[in-house]
């Protein structure tokens, strides 16, 4: 059998090519472990089956003072949970992580397999981390790391509450005992490093990383604690190892943003907790991350009027926000014009080319064409059609287009303009930011204070440029 490295397809022979993923020479040969039929076999523990109306509901939140936090999570951090953050190398996911114990009053215990305990110290002193409940581990064993919690008590101060109850008790000898006290949050940095010396492979194999979050799971659940796992991704941006760890955890958050900008956005992949709609905005300074949680016009690179350049509205979740589209055509004497997209995906520059080609007097045949998303912002949704392509328009005309004016809308291939949801919150967050028009798809109500322009077809939309 052999496994990628990438996807975790299994495939029954090798090839330089995994058939899942396309991915090159990541097909490692797997060996599972025989199971002797010959052997007696032990039968399961008879468990309660429980009626559906019988089960009380015991989740419990730790909340934390970043609210960004809290929303993308769900509404707060859940005990027992495991959640798996990702994201590009430097981005700050070891920032977030650290930044817990002083967002979170709780006992928290860091363990990290990358840094030493100094390391760890001077980034907590530029953080200005304080938190005397905070625990630090330099260590990648996880047997190590395992037995190491459950000691806890016999090494870290605990509220004289608690600790009045283990008076008398040999927690070194009474491994039971001791998983009485078990700290609220646990940070693992990263899952990549660590290893175990009851299974075969490096740190960082399939089998090694399946192993080792098993038992990270199966502690958080024992033990009620939220488990932080940080992950690593791979050079196209998936989430490193088998696929089967984005299955095994209850939550799966991405940071991303631009390593030459201080804004940074965490969105929510999965979640058993809550939506996966949300995201968190934050800003990158000296001392961390600070919640943004009104980014008004942050997303937006100048105020001014420019040539290629418009705004749109688009939805993270329940959140609208304010965005801005560059774009740039320039004439080519090559056959075939370069289209290049930055925030948003090709195939969407390209259809927006071809539906401005066939229904409007644009025309691009001869022409490249570069777009870009302003402060690295990433957006898969339609909603942003219409701005994108009034900015190539601008760019093409050499007009500049009013900051004032609000492009939204999604275009379809027969050319017309399309409503998008949530419309009636994006032209509030519009008139609350003191925009004065808003350039739409039909069949919207008009509001107080600012102009509707309602556009069918696309061919419209040049006349208002």
């Amino acid at each position: 059998m052999y496994l990628c490295s990438d996807c975790g397809n299994e495939s029954l022979k090798w090839q330089w090519q995994c058939p899942s993923c396309k991915a090159w020479n990541t097909l490692k040969e797997f060996k599972e472990a025989k199971i002797n039929t010959s052997a007696w076999v032990k039968w399961g523990e008879e468990k309660e089956l429980k009626k559906l109306e019988t089960i009380k509901t015991t989740e419990t939140r730790i909340q934390t003072s970043s609210q960004e936090l809290n929303t993308v999570l769900g509404g707060g951090i859940v005990q027992g949970s495991v959640v798996l953050l990702s994201g590009e190398p430097g981005i700050g996911k070891s920032t977030l992580t650290l930044q817990l114990a002083n967002w979170v009053d709780e006992d928290i215990v860091y363990i990290s397999g990358e840094e030493t305990e100094h390391q760890i110290f001077e980034r907590s002193e530029r953080l200005k981390v304080k938190n005397d409940k905070l625990s630090l581990l330099a260590e990648s064993n996880i047997e190590n790391i395992l037995t190491t919690l459950q000691q806890y008590p016999t090494h870290h101060s605990v509220p004289s509450s608690v600790s009045e109850s283990w008076k008398g008790k040999d927690t070194n000898n009474d491994p039971e005992s001791s998983s009485g006290w078990q700290p609220k949050v646990l940070v693992i940095d990263s899952i990549s490093v660590m290893h175990s010396d009851n299974i075969s492979g490096v740190s960082g194999s399939i089998s090694q990383v399946r192993y080792i979050t098993e038992l990270i799971v199966a502690y958080a659940k024992t033990t009620n604690t939220a488990v932080f796992i940080i992950g690593h991704v791979t050079k196209d941006g998936n989430l490193a190892g088998p696929k089967t760890l984005e299955h095994m955890v209850d939550t799966v958050l991405y940071f991303e943003g631009d390593s030459y900008d201080n804004l940074r956005i965490l969105r929510s992949l999965k979640n058993r907790f809550g939506t996966t709609s949300e995201v968190a905005l934050y800003t990158m300074t000296e001392t961390g991350l600070q919640d943004l949680s009104n980014p008004g016009l942050e997303f937006i690179e100048t105020k001014d009027p420019s040539i290629g350049s418009s705004l749109s509205i688009t939805m993270e979740g329940n959140r609208p926000i304010i965005i801005e589209t560059e774009s740039l055509t320039t004439y080519t004497k090559f056959g075939y014009p370069k289209r290049s997209a930055r925030g948003i995906n090709t195939s969407k520059l390209d259809l927006i080319i071809a539906v401005l080609s066939k229904y409007t007097s644009i025309k691009l045949e001869s022409y490249d064409v570069y777009t870009n998303i302003a402060r690295g912002f990433k957006i898969d949704e339609p909603g942003i059609d219409l701005s994108i392509a009034a900015s190539i328009i601008s760019s093409k005309l050499s007009k500049t287009v009013p900051k004032d004016m609000i492009f939204i809308g999604e275009i379809s291939l027969t050319g017309n303009i399309k409503p998008v949801m949530h419309m009636e919150k994006r032209i509030k967050e519009a008139k609350k930011m003191g925009f004065a028009k808003i350039i739409g798809p039909k069949g919207e109500k008009d509001i107080p204070g600012i102009e509707i322009i309602a556009l069918k077809n696309i061919s419209e939309l040049p006349k208002y440029l």
